[in-house]
This record gives structure tokens, C-alpha cells and sequence, in this order.
């Protein structure tokens, strides 16, 4: 942070312009007028609060993205209707998943979750991987899976993902989504979804909007001939199809599954790269290059463009900041809080000033602007001849108003 303060003091001491010798006064208040400190150390403060914010900001996002790609729970929907033993189908998904999802993709820490559909759905286990005995152990209650069930419950077992998704309880990690079914949707007829049509009925597209908002990677496998896999993917956004013959050939999901952990890693490590200066130098070399300009130009353009967003946020600060107004004739003292385009009109049933005659006399009215505060007089009678306030109209604030009556009209900020 104070390498960043330095820096900044290093750059205004540069140049003499008006937005730097704005920002001057910011970080430096010592250099202000005794009117313009009252909110100068409210800006400083505003300013490191934003440093701070942002800086935090980046820094959670970046955990939370390492923390992502670290950890996983891998959720796999399996058809176990009778049409899975044909052509060894079920024994190659067993495979499959036992050398292809728990040996390669599973690390510690990962939790694995099997659910099972046919004539009913069933979450058959669901375990956290700390050791290598946790993966023979699911391996084992995988191979006792038998593929006997009469019907093809899709609908339900969508259903039964997408709450599995939207338990907080088991929130925190990826979820990583493979589907795999050699069939239909033919559910038995006391299911809900008994002779629905995946990709015309309401109730299946509202699933699809569901599980993909609480997955990471959705992956559907088509085993064998006609079956429902492409509807399915269909009506999950961001979801993958795969389609493939009883042997599982050309099946790519632990293949795309790595590679994108590692594209989220890379993209993860170039995020905490920016946080350096040799990678935020390497990020805009790099952006520069893509828009065809030199780095300085593109470093001026970049500084310029913080400078005025820094500005746009003093001013907007400065513009909505409370203002406290303190009003005296020598006799009677008011503190009125005047807002961002505020008026105090004195005299009037709020705010009398007896040196200013009765409490009908208007004289003059205070108006606060986004700018500066000004004087807009009513009545100019009261008011000393040679007093710049003579004429009636609008009037910069000079805090002293001399009266024709010998007194003065005192007006401060805080």
C-alpha cells in the first residue's frame, strides 16, 4: 500500500496540471486551503478504502478459483435398466468409471457421488476420498451394481440431481455431472414424468436450467443405438453429448474433464500473475500487442483512465457528502445540515437571524450545488453598500456578509 501511495505522490509531483494537482490534495490535505481540508481527509481514506476493497476482492476471487479447482465432487447418473447388460454395456461403464473417473480423476479431498436410475432412483453412495482405500472401497460397492430394473426413470433421476445440487449442505465444492443412460425416457406410470416428452414438456427444460446452474461440467453419454442423451444435453445450458457404441468408444469426458481443470488453472495463475508487477507488465504488453499499439500509449491511456475514475468517485463523494452549515450574526448562532442541492433560506420559519428583521424577510437564500455553495440574495436592503452582495442575484460564498445595520452575517462549512 504505501508503495502504491508513493508511487502516486511520485506521479503528481510530475506534472501540474488540474486533474493531478486534484489528486495532489487528495493524498496530500496539508496542501489545501483551511475551507477545502474539512473533506480532504475524507477523501484520502475513501480512496485507500477503495485500494483495500479492491485488492481484497482480487485476492478472495483468486482463493476461491484455486480453492475450485482443487476440490471436486464428481456425480455420476447411471442407467441401470435391463437393457444395460446387453452387449456388455454396464460392465464396460464399470470399467470405465473404476479406471477412467476413480483411479484418473479422483484426488483426495474429491468427493464421489453415484445415483442410480431405472425403475426407481436411488443415491446409492456418495464419499469423500482421503486415501486409497477409499477408492478400492468404491470400486467395490460399484461392482455389486446389477442392471435389472425394468423401466427408465429419467425425468426423476433429473429431478433428484437437481436437488442434490441445491443442498447447501453439500455445497463448496465443483460439480462435475456425468450421465449415462442406453435409453429412453420410459418411466413406470406411477412416476411423475410417466409418458412426458423431454424435450416438449416445461417441466424438464426448468431442470435443465437447474442442474446447470449448480454444475461446473455436465457430460451426457448415449450408449448403443436410439436413446434420450442428445434431448438431455439439449436442455442443459453449457451441457456436452457424447455418443457412443456399447464399448464406450471415442468417450472423451476424463480426457476434456482434465483438460479443463488445467485451463482453469493456467487462467487462475495468470490472474495471480497481475498481482506482480512483472506479470501486470507481461498482461499489457500482451493487450497491447492484440490492439496494435505501443505499451506507453496504451500505459498513458490506462493511467489516465484510473486517474479519472479516481476523480469521478472524489467528486461524487465530495457532491453527496453531508455539509453541516454554521450561521451567526454575533446574537444568535444556527447549525443548519444542508444536503446535496439544499437550500437554507434565511429569514424563515426554520432559520431566523434577528440582525435580518423579521421572520417573513426573506433576505437571502444559501443553495448547495453539486460545484460549490452559493448566495442568491432576495432582499438587498439589509445589506452594507459596499458589500459585494449588494445586488440582488447569485453570489459566489465569501463567508462574510456586512450589514447595513453595522453587524456581519458569518457563514462556515464543516
Amino acid at each position: 500500500m504505501r508503495k502504491v501511495v508513493t508511487a502516486l505522490f511520485i506521479v503528481c509531483e510530475g506534472f501540474n496540471t488540474p486533474p493531478f494537482r486534484a489528486l495532489k490534495k487528495v493524498l496530500n490535505p496539508e496542501s489545501n486551503t483551511l475551507p477545502k481540508q474539512h473533506t480532504s481527509s475524507f477523501r484520502a481514506r475513501l480512496l485507500i478504502g477503495i485500494f483495500l476493497f479492491t485488492t481484497g476482492v482480487s485476492l478472495f476471487g483468486q482463493t476461491q478459483a484455486d480453492l475450485g479447482a482443487g476440490r471436486k465432487e464428481i456425480i455420476v447418473i447411471l442407467d441401470v435398466s435391463g437393457s444395460m447388460r446387453q452387449e456388455s454395456r454396464f460392465v464396460n461403464v464399470q470399467q470405465y468409471l473404476e479406471e477412467e473417473v476413480i483411479d484418473g480423476l479422483l484426488n483426495n479431498g474429491d468427493d464421489f457421488t453415484l445415483v442410480t436410475f431405472g425403475e426407481r432412483v436411488q443415491e446409492r453412495f456418495s464419499r469423500t476420498i482421503v486415501s486409497a482405500a477409499d477408492r478400492l472401497s468404491l470400486k467395490t460397492d460399484l461392482r455389486r451394481l446389477e442392471p435389472n430394473e425394468d423401466f427408465t426413470d429419467i425425468g426423476t433421476a433429473m429431478e433428484k440431481l437437481a436437488d442434490i445440487l441445491e443442498d447447501p449442505g453439500r455445497a463448496g465444492t465443483r460439480r462435475v455431472i456425468l450421465f449415462i443412460t442406453d435409453g429412453l425416457n420410459a418411466p413406470p406410470r406411477r412416476s411423475n414424468y410417466f409418458g412426458a416428452n423431454i424435450s416438449l414438456d416445461e417441466r424438464f427444460r426448468t431442470l435443465g436450467e437447474r442442474i446447470s446452474r449448480g454444475s461446473w461440467f455436465f457430460y451426457v453419454i448415449g450408449v448403443g443405438g436410439e436413446t434420450a442423451a442428445q434431448d438431455i444435453a439439449a436442455i442443459v445450458p453449457g451441457a456436452e453429448l457424447q455418443t457412443t457404441t456399447s464399448g464406450l468408444e471415442g468417450v472423451d469426458f476424463a480426457s476434456r474433464l482434465s483438460q479443463m481443470e488445467e485451463d482453469e488453472q493456467a487462467r487462475a495463475g495468470e490472474a495471480y500473475s497481475l498481482l506482480t508487477l512483472q506479470g501486470l507488465t507481461n498482461a499489457l504488453q500482451r493487450l497491447a500487442d492484440d490492439l496494435g499499439i505501443p505499451l506507453p500509449f496504451l500505459l498513458a491511456a490506462f493511467a489516465l483512465l484510473v486517474l479519472l475514475l479516481i476523480l469521478l468517485i472524489v467528486f461524487l463523494a465530495k457532491a453527496f457528502k453531508g455539509m453541516e452549515l454554521i450561521i451567526t450574526d454575533g446574537k444568535e448562532t444556527l447549525k443548519r445540515k444542508i444536503p446535496a442541492l439544499g437550500v437554507v433560506v434565511l429569514n424563515s420559519p426554520e432559520a431566523i437571524l434577528p440582525s435580518l428583521g423579521r421572520e417573513q424577510n426573506q433576505v437571502l437564500r444559501i443553495q448547495r450545488n453539486f460545484f460549490a455553495l452559493k448566495v442568491q440574495i432576495m432582499d438587498a436592503a439589509p445589506i452594507a453598500e459596499l458589500s459585494p452582495y449588494k445586488k440582488t442575484g447569485t453570489h459566489p460564498l465569501r463567508g462574510v456578509i456586512n450589514l447595513a445595520n453595522g453587524s456581519q452575517v458569518r457563514i462556515r462549512v464543516r
